[in-house]
């Protein structure tokens, strides 16, 4: 096992112990009620619906996130949900597409581009930003000081092999903060294959980069390095951004609570944002419908668990996990009382069981609820920390809360992640349908059970796991720049 000699003293000195969650013959039925409510009458399909159709991409702080924040209130309420509000964040910059990017190269020849505003970008000049392209070889500091001197007053580029063997990302922010201080006129970042737009943003904390940033097509960018082994090449591009300045964002929350320890808390989360290239059907429709429809078939069931169910849709997830960062700080006095934390944000494809980050521990306390789930196909676990800095989950662990992210297949899911191709005409209604019913049971039993879930951890046995992953600098980086707690 992994966990460490200290948390094994722990377990022999505490009162409570954590190994196998008992699951009780009453919860077991009322589960089998819960799965089979999801499975014949589920309303996450038409909740994304809803989302994706009606209200359509969900930029943080967008009049359509604005939208959605009320959508899912009005949600909440109608099922009879309790302590249904809303709690604020504040976004250092919202930002959405004004104008639709233009962008060419001029020289050796004319030639249009597949080119795009990246994220959180903020404007080119008036007439756009014109100049000569220098590839940028190796994207770390010594590479950028190897090529200083041809840096500034160009376009660089950046493509995958600038980026090499996928360094720590605190390595990447740092290498074009770094980039940023030559003075180029701005930067080209190769994007997605068939001319197509990967929306991401180049910052981690909801703030502007310095410089524009345009995303070209894989193929685009390709030609311009190839043409670049046989002479210069100028390029010129300009897009115009609405950029707005401390933003009030809010988070929504809702309750059942708990019939005999209402003052411990499961919570179901997953983020209400998505990206403007498309209507987010996937990422994150399918995640924040999970967890509505979660709470309509658990309070239809009419047995409460004994623990309070909390639901959280949060903001800010693309821009840097800011909205869920946001609701710990706020409630960094209450992590002690919640039990575990299950997030949904891999999109819709067949649910396969629970990423447990690391921790060996939840394996064995899962054990009576794999059987609950069996039946699903989603009764298995992974310790992969494959998406350890990718979503909300990441929150709650570095303060030693238990998480869960729910395993999906994802083979189709990453064609289409933050493309143009994430509508809902891609959503499955029967695999969204078994990942709702796998986050319900997995979250009654866990909130119902006569024991805590599992132990939270210490800083020290955080700090252990995160170097294991090696990511520990990774969160040094953030938690120095005030990301984390």
């Amino acid at each position: 096992m992994r966990r460490s000699v200290l948390a094994l003293l722990a377990s022999v000195i505490s009162p409570v112990a954590f190994a196998q969650m008992p699951v009780s013959p009453e919860t077991r039925s009322t589960v089998a009620h819960i799965i089979g409510d999801i499975m014949v009458n589920g309303q996450a399909y038409e909740y994304d619906r809803q989302l994706a159709d009606t209200i359509g991409p969900r930029l943080t702080g967008s009049d359509n996130y604005v939208h959605a924040v009320s959508w899912a209130e009005q949600q909440f309420r109608t099922l009879g949900l309790a302590n249904v509000h809303t709690e604020p964040f504040t976004m250092p910059a919202t930002w959405e597409p004004e104008t639709p990017a233009t962008g060419r190269i001029t020289s050796p020849r004319i030639q249009n581009l597949h080119i795009y505003s990246l994220g959180w970008s903020p404007s080119t000049p008036s007439g756009g930003v014109k100049g000569n392209i220098v590839y940028l070889e190796h994207l770390t500091i010594e590479g950028i000081e190897a090529q200083k001197d041809k840096l500034a007053d160009n376009i660089v580029l950046i493509d995958k092999e600038s980026i090499g063997d996928q360094p720590a990302f605190s390595q990447i922010l740092q290498a074009l903060n770094h980039l940023g201080k030559l003075a180029p006129k701005g930067l080209l970042l190769e994007g997605g294959p068939n001319g197509s737009e990967s929306a991401t943003a180049l910052t981690f904390d909801g703030t502007l980069s310095s410089y524009p940033i345009a995303q070209v097509g894989l193929e685009d960018a390709g030609l311009i390095k190839r043409m670049l082994d046989h002479g210069p090449v100028t390029v010129e591009f300009s897009f115009k951004n609405r950029i707005r300045k401390n933003v009030k964002v809010d988070n929504v929350v809702a309750e059942i609570p708990g019939s005999d320890l209402p003052n411990e808390t499961v919570i179901v989360s997953g983020h209400l944002d998505s990206w403007h290239p498309a209507t987010g059907a996937q990422d994150n429709g399918t995640g924040a419908s999970t967890v509505l429809d979660v709470a309509r078939a658990i309070k239809a069931s009419g047995h409460p668990p004994r623990r309070t169910l909390r639901f959280l849709l949060v903001g800010g997830e693309e821009q840097g996990i800011l909205g869920s960062t946001a609701y710990v700080r706020s409630h960094k006095d209450q992590m002690s009382s919640i039990d575990c934390v299950l997030i949904s944000d891999t999109g819709a494809q067949r649910a396969k069981g629970w990423y447990l980050m690391g921790r060996d521990d939840e394996k064995q306390a899962l054990t009576n609820v794999e059987p609950l789930l069996n039946g699903l196909g989603s009764g298995d676990t992974t310790p992969s920390v494959e998406f350890l800095f990718q979503t909300d989950h990441i929150s709650f662990d570095l303060l030693g809360v238990p998480t869960l992210v729910l395993w999906n297949e994802t083979d189709k899911y990453f064609k289409l992640h933050h493309k143009a191709s994430d509508s809902f005409d891609s959503v499955n209604q029967a695999d969204l349908n078994q990942g709702v019913a796998t986050t319900a049971a997995t979250a009654y039993a866990i909130a119902d059970s006569a024991k805590p879930f599992a132990p939270h951890d210490t800083p020290a046995q955080t700090e252990e796991w995160l170097k294991k992953a090696r990511q520990w600098d990774d969160y040094k980086f953030f938690q120095s720049a005030g990301v984390f707690p």
